[in-house]
């Protein structure tokens, strides 16, 4: 399962004044899409221009994806981004305040 795509990430460089993007990682992507688009809300509530897709720069996993730690964190890694695994509760509820939070928290 390819969850990254390097050359996405590799050519991602800058970030503006309160601009924050979010890479969002789930297993089919139905649930991220959700979750992103609250997160997005959240973010412009606070006055960031958002940029959340289900591909972007501050990395947050579905709570499913933690099998799949070991490979985000070495990414990441490689790129020079941080990432978090969404607690179960926020990713159920779809509370983007607190997954804006913990993307807001990474920086």
């Amino acid at each position: 399962m390819k969850i990254m795509d390097n050359e996405f990430i590799k050519n991602i460089t800058e970030e503006g004044d309160n601009v924050m993007r979010i890479l969002f990682i789930c297993g089919n992507g139905v649930s991220s899409g959700m979750i992103a688009s609250r997160t997005g809300k959240a973010g412009k509530a606070q006055g960031y221009d958002e940029d959340t897709e289900a591909y972007s720069y501050t990395e947050l996993s579905a709570p499913q994806m933690k099998c799949n730690e070991e490979m985000i964190r070495e990414t990441c890694e490689e790129h020079g981004k941080k990432y978090a695994i969404i607690d179960n509760y926020a990713f159920s509820t779809l509370d983007g305040t607190k997954c804006f939070e913990l993307a807001k928290n990474l920086i």
